[in-house]
């Protein structure tokens, strides 16, 4: 891509978007890719935290993967047993039963107990469970109907999640048999646990980081770097920007604004600390583009 700033005023070039800082979060070779009910997830099969994690999926316009039903969870699991490629002891994780498991979007680190799909790391998402299993407190409930698969469910009860030595605030699917489940259902661990993880995308023709279905659109951000305001112009007209994510480097977010439907606007930065952050910017039509933007006082 070619910008050129010249006081307020942004001088277009043709440019294909560069996925380079996408590469460096997931390569290309370590990414095996599927569809389910008209949806695009990826499982990415390099070792990171739940937190950088789910940075990468924000990076690459998805989310660390939210479970909504038995289908999904089916289709999910079979991808990663049957397809992918990965071992079933890759990994061993000590405080799960020392067996491996991968990354999905829930996590209770926001509050402990309550249980919410935050696959983006935003501290914020639908809340599906609340409490600890039996090997816990006993006194975990579904909220409002929701799908879940937590260890010893396949026995009639839930054990999982249990916030073994007080520290396990996310979730992974288990691939082998653990004291307190079986592979295929969920478990709470420590979010430092380095895994693989399934990223999920909003529909099928979500490619990823930098998405565009007209790669030659014309998007400009400036300043770059910018201190008070950052604005952010589309020449799209016929796809209107629907909502800007301003994201930290570790995923963090910054800054949101939605409901916007316009091709251009006026973000006001003045809160957000200095640093490097990406922009991810959401078209009407489910496009995402991801922008790498600093911003000093």
């Amino acid at each position: 891509m070619k910008i050129i700033i010249t006081g307020l005023f942004c001088i277009y070039f043709s440019f294909q978007f560069n996925s380079s800082s996408a590469q460096v979060c997931a390569n290309t070779a370590n990414i095996f890719s599927f569809t389910f009910q008209a949806k695009k997830y990826e499982i990415i099969k390099e070792k990171k935290s739940w937190v950088d994690a789910a940075a990468c999926a924000v990076l690459r316009g998805g989310y660390l993967a939210q479970i909504n039903s038995k289908t999904e969870q089916d289709s999910i699991y079979n991808q990663i047993k049957n397809k992918a490629g990965i071992s079933s002891s890759y990994t061993t994780v000590n405080d799960g039963g020392g067996i491996a498991y991968v990354w999905i979007g829930a996590t209770d680190k926001k509050t402990e107990g309550m249980w919410l799909w935050d696959g983006n790391n935003d501290n914020s998402g639908v809340n599906f469970w609340n409490g600890q299993g039996n090997a816990g407190t006993g006194t975990g409930a579904i909220v409002n109907g929701a799908f879940v698969n937590w260890g010893g469910k396949s026995n009639g009860a839930a054990k999982e999640p249990d916030n073994y030595l007080s520290n396990q605030n996310a979730a992974g699917i288990a691939l082998a048999s653990w004291p307190y489940g079986i592979a295929g259902e969920w478990n709470d661990i420590d979010m430092a646990n380095t895994l693989y993880y399934v990223i999920e995308y909003d529909s099928s023709s979500t490619t990823g980081f930098n998405n565009l279905s007209n790669p030659k659109s014309d998007v400009c951000i400036y300043p770059n770097p910018a201190t008070k305001t950052l604005s952010i112009s589309s020449h799209q007209t016929n796809n209107r920007i629907s909502a800007i994510e301003v994201y930290n480097t570790v995923g963090t977010l910054a800054k949101k604004e939605t409901e916007i439907s316009d091709t251009s606007i006026s973000l006001d930065v003045t809160e957000i600390n200095t640093g490097i952050y990406f922009v991810n910017i959401q078209f009407e039509n489910g496009d995402v583009l991801t922008r790498k933007v600093t911003l000093f006082r």
